[in-house]
């Protein structure tokens, strides 16, 4: 079992891995998603579907460390470049 400070150093290290909060709406379970993630990673892109004119981005999720595809995402919150 964590104890809180480690709960918080865990929170604040995915804070630092984080450049952005995104939230999609997902058919699939009837919700709005709300993760945090970022685009440094090979792979990761946006572009937009030729016949329906959806945006899709391919972003990297540092809290479950894989690889997640939103339809029609919001950015929500944008780290700032030091």
């Amino acid at each position: 079992m964590k104890d809180i400070n480690e709960i918080i150093n865990e929170a604040k290290d995915i804070l630092t891995r984080t450049d952005f909060m995104i939230s999609w709406y997902a058919k699939k379970y009837n919700k709005t998603i709300f993760r945090p993630g970022n685009m440094n990673k090979v792979g990761c892109r946006t572009w937009t579907h030729a016949t329906t004119g959806d945006k899709y981005i391919c972003f990297f999720d540092p809290m479950i460390n894989r690889y997640t595809t939103a339809i029609n995402p919001v950015i929500t919150y944008k780290r700032k470049v030091n």
